[in-house]
């Protein structure tokens, strides 16, 4: 079966959400839940001397962010059940204590994929969140399958 779809909702931003300025406590408290024994993630005198000059909060705190809207309004169905597919990260630039962080989410992919149950659809929603600076912090590629 054919996959259609208008295909112009590829690439285009259905959100922008903005996040209040990322706090020092918020970095100690999400290094502290991992476990996370890098001094550049859990001491800000360590961490003044490290690469960075100064505390930063592990890579993957990005992905607790959440945008105000999770798929598009129009977001087509391909089946009858939908499930978390997995995400990729990529990360750019580390985050920092008063960085406001800003994610644009777009619909990056749709593609489908034939296995021994049949088919199934996947929908990838990027959501690329950059800084105050506009520097690109990172990209978060997240797969919902439906089948």
């Amino acid at each position: 079966m054919a996959l259609e779809f208008d295909r112009s909702i590829i690439g285009q931003i259905f959100d922008e959400t903005s996040f209040p300025p990322v706090t020092k406590e918020e970095i100690l408290e999400f290094a502290a839940a991992l476990g996370e024994k890098n001094p550049l993630y859990t001491d800000e005198t360590a961490a003044a001397k490290g690469p960075y000059g100064g505390l930063i909060a592990p890579p993957t705190l990005v992905t607790k962010l959440r945008a105000k809207k999770f798929t598009p309004e129009h977001l087509p169905k391909f089946g009858k059940v939908g499930f978390d597919g997995g995400r990729d990260l990529e990360i750019y630039a580390p985050v920092r204590p008063g960085d406001a962080l800003k994610m644009a989410s777009t619909i990056h992919d749709i593609y489908e994929k034939t296995g021994r149950s049949g088919s199934m659809y996947f929908i990838v929603i990027r959501n690329e969140i950059t800084n105050q600076k506009g520097e690109k912090v990172a990209v978060i590629d997240h797969r919902i399958m439906q089948r």
